[in-house]
């Protein structure tokens, strides 16, 4: 695990200056990631956005993922390479305004105007560096996958860019609670992708299918230590949660399982392929074997929003990954160069640094009293042991294993937060920036969230207040 963590922490650090896509030492971004669509469903030929990170200026103005990129500045992307699209987005100097024509469900045309976000060239930012020392503290700092053994269909002769409107099959009157309470999560969940439900003349016509039954398998012969979980994204809790749910490729499932379920729903065109039959244009469906009871409702409010994360922009397939990314930590602007982590390389203007007084050449000799490495190698070192180290303070009840793959991730223990606290002050530690998660009390304990930095101007030692930002975000998306 030692050497896996050194290799992290060095790639990190010097693979930022690998995403230059601009001259003049400047790397500038949008905050978005996208492909060039091969999905015949959902933007073929064209650019689909595939991340918005969080605070940048593509979330700020509403451009969400599965979205697709039309044009940039009046220029279409269909079947362009992705030079040509580099060039569009970053060759202009002198006008860091770039207008994407965006359509997606709810929209056939619409103009984003977005001011690119540039920085030094080599740069660190505090939320890279957070995610490299996110053993300080993965309770605020962690990526982690799940998968759902869904099944998938898409006809692959339907652009879903075409459907716009959608309603419910009718089933009669006297329809059961469940039935009542599916409509209404597909209805939410549909009309959050820009759907519009319309009862006389929709484009699309929904019907879900489920079943809920005790295993006619299970032997009842397990061991009684033996409980099988899963862990899934809660999407109104925003947080990932153990359900009792075997995982699909446990050799015992077939028989250790006391509960079986099944749901889906099936979406049919009335409209465009033949208006005289429903034809089936997308099935979405999962079977989980349960190892305790839990109830239908319950597990049709939880994956309902999960599965259909899978529409529009899904190919078929038999499982569905998912990462889901939680972040928060403290922000104050700052840019790290990547080969002399002392040096301020840039700032954002207007940032809590900023306004506190840092600048961009300035060289950082303490924060919070403790002396600022400015080697990435020695920084590498004293990370590694401070997790050996600390190992013995955390909660063996939160293991976990991380989206790189590490499986000894686990939360500090609250009863060790002073032992703790005192492990972040050691010296040979060199734990600087623990500064990112100032507010916990496990690395402060003094309550007060404001950092202290200590500067070479160029000419004398200045000492800053900062009082950070606390940036906070939880996403979750399908690969």
């Amino acid at each position: 695990m030692n050497k896996i963590l050194h290799i992290i922490l060095f790639l990190s650090i010097i693979t930022f200056g690998a995403k230059a896509q601009s001259s003049y030492e400047k790397n500038c971004y949008y905050g978005i990631t996208f492909e060039n669509s091969k999905n015949p469903n959902w933007g073929y030929g064209e650019l689909v956005i595939t991340g918005v990170e969080p605070n940048s200026p593509a979330e700020k103005s509403g451009i969400k993922i599965d979205d697709i990129i039309m044009e940039i500045n009046g220029q279409a992307t269909y079947l362009r390479d992705n030079q040509t699209i580099a060039n569009w987005l970053f060759d202009n100097k002198y006008d860091p305004e770039v207008k994407f024509t965006i359509r997606n469900m709810n929209t056939y045309f619409k103009e984003y105007p977005l001011i690119r976000n540039c920085i030094a060239v080599n740069s660190v930012s505090e939320k890279q560096l957070s995610e490299v020392y996110s053993f300080y503290s993965l309770e605020n700092t962690n990526q982690q996958t799940f998968t759902l053994p869904l099944y998938v269909e898409s006809n692959p002769e339907v652009d879903f860019t075409d459907y716009h409107t959608f309603d419910f099959y009718d089933a009669g009157k006297n329809v059961p609670a469940i039935d009542k309470q599916i409509t209404a999560l597909l209805e939410k969940e549909l009309q959050a992708k820009g759907l519009e439900r319309n009862t006389t003349n929709p484009d699309i016509i929904v019907q879900a299918y489920y079943s809920y039954s005790p295993n006619g398998r299970y032997t009842g012969l397990n061991d009684a230590n033996y409980a099988p979980t899963s862990l899934r994204f809660d999407c109104e809790k925003r947080r990932l949660v153990s359900l009792p749910i075997f995982n699909s490729k446990d050799p015992k499932i077939e028989s250790a399982a006391q509960y079986v379920v099944e749901y889906g729903f099936s979406f049919y065109d009335r409209k465009y392929i033949d208006s005289t039959k429903l034809t089936q244009i997308w099935d979405c469906n999962i079977k989980d074997y349960l190892s305790a009871q839990y109830s239908l409702s319950d597990y049709v409010k939880f994956h309902t929003p999960l599965m259909l994360k899978q529409f529009p922009y899904s190919g078929n397939r038999t499982e569905a990954q998912y990462i889901v990314e939680v972040n928060k930590y403290n922000y104050t602007g700052l840019y790290f160069d990547a080969d002399d982590l002392g040096h301020i390389k840039d700032m954002d203007l207007n940032s809590p640094a900023y306004i506190a007084g840092l600048r961009p050449g300035y060289i950082i000799q303490k924060v919070n009293n403790k002396k600022f490495e400015r080697n990435k190698d020695y920084l590498s070192a004293g990370y590694k042991r401070f997790i050996d180290n600390t190992m013995v303070f955390r909660n063996q009840d939160t293991r976990f294993t991380n989206a790189e793959g590490y499986p000894d991730c686990m939360f500090w223990s609250v009863g060790y937060y002073s032992d703790i606290a005192k492990e972040f002050t050691k010296s040979d530690y060199l734990t600087q920036f623990a500064y990112l998660y100032n507010f916990e009390k496990y690395i402060n304990s003094k309550g007060d969230n404001r950092i202290t930095i200590e500067a070479w101007d160029g000419v004398q030692k200045r000492i800053f207040q900062v009082t950070p930002q606390i940036r906070q975000s939880v996403t979750i998306r399908t690969f």
